[in-house]
């Protein structure tokens, strides 16, 4: 049986491989006639869509390679950029694909051909000026294939230099908790709500409120690790412990939380501040359903760090 798959595989392999050099083929230069390339392009597309439908996304990363060729001749700027984006898309579904069966490769082709295709869209884009926002979001779509790394940082650090959205600098933030980096994470924090309050236009919107929301949490939690370890905060950041720590009824007026997050978060803080262990494992608990996973980790490292203080 295993023998009869590896020959289906094997004869699929070979096909692929015939239809695709005799399309390459007609690329190549003949005497006194010019190659069709708008022809060659659409045939390389026709076979990358039906190499999708099979799944073999390899392969269909590879057709597309050529049709961003293809483009780049005919001066297709923003065809050449979306074809080399789908080509890393394919590549990286190829290298998901091999580490779901368990057959990872050793030398990751897969994905550094997907980082090839994303590296020549962005090298594309930065010659364009017009297609920053493209640009932009290539380096995201890079940087989260690349994971939480020093490298994928940077690349979301370019990223919002030239296109900053809301998207890119929860990535960042995002990474930076992963690597422990909480003081990098607590002034970008500090940055991106800047940013979304002077969004005027968006104050009213869902989208709007679910991100300040979320950056609210992380702030205050951030603010609270870093206290525990940290003598001195910058006044900006004092003013965001003194809405938590004010006899006044500043609810409503000063935050996106409901009002028994609100409460909650309010007892936290004056549970870190005065040490109150037991308080602040009956709030871990209490805390719970209203954080993400990213949020849950930091409260855990918060108390874990009071606790052992």
């Amino acid at each position: 049986m295993d023998n009869l798959l590896d020959n289906t595989d094997l004869k699929q392999n070979n096909d692929f491989l015939i239809k695709y050099h005799s399309i390459n083929n007609k690329l190549k230069k003949r005497f006194l006639r010019n190659p069709n390339i708008t022809e060659a392009s659409e045939q390389f597309n026709s076979l990358a869509l039906h190499c999708e439908q099979e799944e073999a996304w390899q392969y269909a990363g590879l057709c597309l390679t050529s049709v961003a060729r293809c483009y780049h001749t005919l001066g297709d700027t923003e065809s050449e950029i979306n074809n080399l984006l789908r080509a890393g898309r394919h590549f990286l579904a190829a290298d998901k694909q091999n580490w779901s069966i368990g057959c990872p490769s050793l030398g990751q082709e897969n994905f550094q051909a997907a980082t090839s295709s994303f590296s020549e869209a962005l090298q594309v884009c930065q010659n364009a000026p017009e297609f920053s926002s493209i640009a932009a979001g290539s380096m995201l779509e890079l940087a989260m294939a690349l994971g939480p790394t020093p490298a994928a940082g940077q690349l979301v650090k370019k990223s919002i230099e030239i296109f900053p959205t809301a998207h890119a600098f929860d990535l960042l933030m995002s990474y930076y908790i992963k690597q422990g980096d909480y003081s990098s994470a607590l002034n970008l924090s500090n940055e991106f709500m800047d940013l979304l309050e002077s969004s005027v236009t968006s104050h009213h919107s869902a989208h709007y409120r679910v991100f300040i929301r979320k950056i609210e949490i992380n702030r205050l939690l951030l603010i609270l690790i870093q206290q525990s370890t940290v003598q001195r905060l910058s006044p900006g950041v004092s003013e965001v412990l003194e809405k938590f720590t004010s006899i006044e009824d500043n609810w409503s007026a000063n935050t996106h939380m409901s009002e028994d997050e609100f409460i909650l978060f309010q007892s936290l803080v004056l549970a870190c501040q005065s040490k109150d262990n037991d308080s602040l494992l009956a709030l871990e608990n209490d805390l719970w359903k209203f954080l993400d996973t990213e949020q849950k980790d930091l409260l855990r490292i918060l108390v874990k760090i009071v606790i052992n203080e």
